[in-house]
């Protein structure tokens, strides 16, 4: 294992630092390179070996120490080395604002992120590095169009900037510009081919949204090859596994979540994908453990809603309609409209009509209809509906609807 070598004061001697063998208590380390006045970089590199050994307290220690004002006094001419140690700060507590579930919490973590940023950009304003860190804490905070700027001031100075163009690639797909961010993250991997595996996650995930789904799959394919761990194409694997429809595909689809969820256990689309497997199966326990679980790890509206309605489902197989339907409506407020997700709107609809909530069901029912004009269960529910309001010519309508689509279906044919 690597050492570092700490030079002593008027001196030719220095003190050997094992970093494999680094202290439990970082103090010990702190009083060598503050008494030996330890070159900032010295103080970076025992901060990211602390990191990197999951020894997150001393890694934290160690930066907010080489950021303090005596620190700032002493090493006032070296800006580089400071304005990296609060970067690396600030890269932490966005990092910690983002998986963060607590908004309070969470707010409490960007806004020393900022703090961290700021300073930075004292000592140096035009450093491209704080820009980065800018823009991604901007991402973290969905505020896409300031990070967009942020990254556009790199850019605008260096265009092969790699963390720029990594970053601009996520702020193109958020903006639902696939092409344009493939683009991006291409450029990324042809400026710097040795770009960490999850790279090419992004370039997946642009190919599928382009409807390229064999290259999504090489990309994703290409990713686990590099990284057999990388929790994101995993997953994205087994949902196009899953796709297939076939028994051989959904088995392997899966196994891939189950793999997913074996390395990390919070990621919620694999905990999604695995309750909606078990709702199958029978084992409602499960699905519920398993949603309740990817709900406390997600602010993500889409993933959320699909929690909520695996739950909802869930309540509504075993007759308790008033859960079900509290669920269903939770689904629903995440998804925004019907065309992001329509299922949950169906299930509602039905809890509804169950609870004698005509006209809340009919409206759901029609929202079905926006996105499925010809859903035959969708049309007939709102004959059923109509009939019940007294509405005997548009209760007729529908069905009739529904018998064209099906005639065979001996329940329209009775009802109408």
């Amino acid at each position: 294992m690597a050492s570092v070598y700490i030079p002593v004061q008027n001196s030719e001697e220095e003190v050997r630092v094992a970093l494999d063998q680094l202290p439990r208590d970082a103090s010990d380390i702190l009083d060598i390179l503050k008494a030996e006045q330890a070159p900032l970089d010295l103080w970076l590199i025992i901060a990211r070996e602390y990191f990197k050994q999951g020894k997150i307290d001393q890694f934290r220690q160690i930066l907010e120490e080489g950021s303090s004002p005596e620190i700032d006094e002493y090493y006032a001419d070296v800006r580089y080395e400071r304005i990296a140690i609060l970067n690396a700060l600030g890269a932490y507590y966005s990092y910690l604002g983002k998986i963060e579930t607590k908004q309070r919490e969470k707010e409490e973590h960007f806004i020393l992120a900022t703090q961290y940023y700021n300073k930075a950009s004292r000592i140096d304003m035009h450093e491209a590095s704080t820009w980065v860190g800018k823009g991604q804490l901007l991402l973290a905070k969905g505020d896409v169009e300031q990070a967009f700027a942020a990254f556009k001031i790199v850019l605008d100075g260096d265009r092969d900037n790699v963390p720029a163009l990594l970053g601009q690639a996520c702020v193109e797909f958020n903006r639902g510009r696939y092409s344009d961010s493939l683009d991006l993250y291409k450029r990324a991997l042809q400026v710097y081919p040795d770009c960490p595996a999850a790279v090419r996650v992004g370039i997946g995930l642009c190919c599928y949204k382009l409807g390229q789904f064999e290259k999504a799959r090489k990309a994703f394919q290409r990713v686990l090859q590099l990284d057999p761990e990388n929790v994101e194409a995993l997953v994205a694997l087994g949902i196009m596994d899953l796709h297939t429809n076939d028994a051989s595909g959904i088995r392997k689809g899966m196994e891939k979540m189950q793999r997913a969820f074996e390395i990390y256990p919070y990621c919620a689309m694999a905990l999604n994908y695995l309750a909606n497997h078990f709702f199958f199966t029978g084992q409602h326990f499960l699905v519920e453990q398993l949603t309740e679980t990817a709900l406390a790890v997600t602010n993500h509206g889409p993933t959320k809603s699909h929690s909520y309605y695996n739950l909802a489902r869930s309540y509504h197989s075993k007759g308790d309609y008033e859960k079900a339907g509290l669920y269903y409506m939770a689904s629903v407020k995440e998804s925004n409209k019907p065309h992001d997700f329509v299922l949950p709107y169906y299930g509602l609809g039905q809890v509804q009509l169950k609870l004698g909530d005509f006209r809340s069901s009919l409206s759901n029912f029609e929202k079905v209809l926006e996105v499925y004009p010809e859903n035959c269960e969708a049309l007939k529910a709102l004959g059923h509906i109509y009939v019940q309001l007294g509405q005997t010519e548009k209760a007729q309508e529908y069905l009739r609807k529904a018998t064209k689509i099906d005639p065979r279906d001996a329940q329209v044919i009775v009802c109408s």
